[in-house]
């Protein structure tokens, strides 16, 4: 299947979104939360901010690009959900988790958490104009500064206990470190900043934005392109992993803040990402010419998650767009060959397969949910809305 504006729109209006939205949780509100390979649903499972924040996001998303009835309305019950009972009024932020009607289960609070709820506060205030949803980013983007920056290292502490006192890590990241430093959640971080301010453009936004592009800059990405994945507190590296899925992702993303701030002129940024782009493209890819997953301990993972698969269509296109050189633009049809041939279940409404190996088969020994807490609407929404606005 050629990727093209009419496929993408088609699969997405007819088989994507139909599928989200049948899992809206009319009884408890939000969206169930855990849904098996076998498309059996847990209506019981927990649901998890970030979950419910990457609903919030997408349907707000997808609502300018999509004739899909009932969009706006499941983002306004989402929302709702996350106001009502995953966002703390007594401390500030959002929990982990929740149980399924709403009580609140992991209350620790971690700035990943907090970001996605940026991200999603700030796509969904564009479309429904709801001065609440702007608030609460604008509040949580000055809730991160004032607990989570540490000025003197320049970074960010992730992991927090309910009432905001720094904790080691136990949700995300090198678990039982104290002080440490992730890639994931500071790309994420600046992924919120940057769509907050598109519709928040302050001088106090743009600051962090640009200091965070110079942490990538100055620390995360190697001279070889490559996003070192943990760190010590001065900066040094916790081990030598690559993610070369999280590699593209960021090419694309650091881009985008760029082009927010309209800094797309700044040669320095532009060949960072480049940079990172052609690591991927040489040493990062399978012999089909597929994303491999990652690199750890001397071997590279041959496992294709559906992520991967998303954010690589988008990044080797947004390198096409850039550069003009074609065989980005190859390797983003490739990409999108490979989901169409060995994600997408045939004959059923239904979302991309989690896990599966470089000759398409499910991975039985990995996560075959088609939801849970961390497998939502986020990344495969995500690719039709980026693509739709490329392709035109």
């Amino acid at each position: 299947m050629e990727l093209t504006k009419e496929t993408v729109q088609k699969q997405l209006d007819e088989s994507i979104l139909p599928f989200w939205l049948s899992l809206e949780d009319k009884a408890q509100g939000g969206f169930y939360a855990k849904v098996a390979g076998d498309l059996s649903i847990d209506k019981q499972a927990d649901k998890s901010a970030i979950l419910m924040t990457r609903y919030l996001w997408a349907l707000s998303a997808a609502y300018p690009v999509s004739e899909t009835k009932g969009l706006l309305e499941a983002a306004d019950q989402v929302y709702q959900f996350i106001v009502d009972y995953l966002l703390d009024e007594d401390q500030q932020g959002l929990f982990w988790s929740v149980t399924y009607d709403g009580q609140a289960k992991v209350t620790q609070k971690h700035i990943y958490v907090q970001s996605f709820a940026i991200y999603a506060f700030s796509e969904y205030y564009k479309v429904s104009q709801k001065e609440s949803s702007l608030k609460l980013a604008i509040d949580l983007f000055n809730l991160i500064e004032s607990k989570a920056y540490l000025a003197d290292d320049s970074g960010y502490h992730e992991e927090f206990t309910s009432d905001w006192q720094p904790h080691s890590a136990t949700l995300m990241g090198p678990k039982g470190e104290a002080t440490y430093y992730s890639t994931n959640a500071l790309l994420h971080l600046l992924e919120a900043y940057t769509n907050l301010y598109q519709v928040y453009p302050d001088s106090r936004l743009s600051k962090r934005i640009t200091h965070l592009l110079a942490l990538f800059k100055e620390y995360i990405v190697s001279e070889e392109g490559h996003c070192y994945t943990e760190f010590h507190r001065d900066w040094t590296p916790l081990n030598s992993d690559i993610s070369y899925a999280h590699d593209i992702e960021t090419a694309w993303l650091l881009y985008r803040s760029l082009e927010v701030l309209e800094k797309t002129n700044d040669s320095d940024y532009v060949a960072l990402v480049q940079r990172i782009v052609q690591s991927v493209l040489e040493e990062g890819l399978d012999d089909q010419g597929i994303i491999l997953d990652h690199y750890h301990s001397g071997q590279k993972s041959q496992i294709k998650q559906w992520w991967s698969l998303a954010e690589s269509v988008i990044g080797f296109y947004d390198a096409f767009s850039r550069t003009k050189e074609v065989q980005f633009k190859r390797l983003a049809q490739s990409h999108w060959e490979f989901i169409q041939a060995h994600l997408m279940i045939p004959g059923q409404l239904s979302e991309w397969l989690p896990h599966v190996d470089e000759s398409g088969q499910v991975v039985e020994t990995k996560s075959t949910s088609l939801s849970d807490g961390w497998k939502g609407p986020y990344h495969t929404v995500r690719i039709y809305v980026e693509m739709l606005g490329r392709l035109s």
